[in-house]
C-alpha cells in the first residue's frame, strides 16, 4: 500500500470505491484531449481502476489517486506505468488532473513526489515521460520535474516526445 503525502496532496492506491470520483474526469474532453484512448465510459474507468490495482501487485507500483489534502477530494491520478516504447518495456510517469486544479502546480507536486518515491524506494535508474508536444502544459510539468527531451517515437499510433530524467545515485 502506497502512501505519499507532499504539503498539498495525499497519493494513495486506488480502490474501487475511487470510481465515481474518478470517472468524471476521465470523461472530460479537456482532461482527456492528448490521451490515445480519448474520454472514457464508467466501464472503461472501472476497467482502467482495476489495471492500477494489478500494477501494484505485478510491479509495485502503479497510478495513485490524487486527493487534495483541503477538501480530501480525489482530483485526479499520478504515477508510474510500464508502457512499451520503441519496442522496450519503460518505466513512465503519467498524471491527469480536474481542469479546475491545472495551473497550480499539483501536477508537477505530486509527479515529483512519486518521482522521488522510484528512486528512493523502488531504485529506478531513470524514468521516462511521454508527451505531444501541443500539449505545453505538460510539457513544462517535464521541465520542472528536471526532464530533458530524449527522442520522438511514434506511441500509440501518435508521434510523441519523450522525455528523460536519469537518478543521481
Amino acid at each position: 500500500m502506497v502512501y505519499l503525502e507532499t504539503q498539498r496532496l495525499i497519493l494513495r492506491d486506488f480502490h474501487q470505491k475511487d470510481l465515481y470520483q474518478l470517472a468524471p474526469i476521465l470523461a472530460n474532453s479537456k482532461v482527456m484531449k492528448f490521451s490515445h484512448t480519448g474520454i472514457l465510459s464508467i466501464l472503461q474507468t472501472k476497467e482502467k481502476i482495476h489495471s492500477f490495482i494489478n500494477s501494484y501487485k505485478e510491479n509495485g507500483f502503479g497510478k495513485w489517486a490524487i486527493i487534495l489534502k483541503e477538501t480530501n477530494k480525489l482530483i485526479g491520478y499520478c504515477g508510474i506505468a510500464i508502457e512499451e516504447i520503441n519496442k522496450v518495456h519503460e518505466r513512465e510517469i503519467g498524471y491527469r488532473l480536474a481542469p479546475e486544479f491545472w495551473g497550480k502546480g499539483l501536477a508537477t507536486e505530486a509527479a515529483s513526489t512519486t518521482i522521488q518515491y522510484a528512486f528512493k524506494q523502488l531504485k529506478f535508474l531513470y524514468i521516462l515521460g511521454i508527451v505531444e508536444r501541443e500539449n505545453i502544459a505538460s510539457v513544462k510539468v517535464l521541465e520542472k520535474l528536471g526532464m530533458r527531451y530524449e527522442n520522438k517515437t511514434i506511441f500509440h499510433g501518435i508521434e510523441m516526445d519523450i522525455y528523460r530524467l536519469n537518478a543521481s545515485h
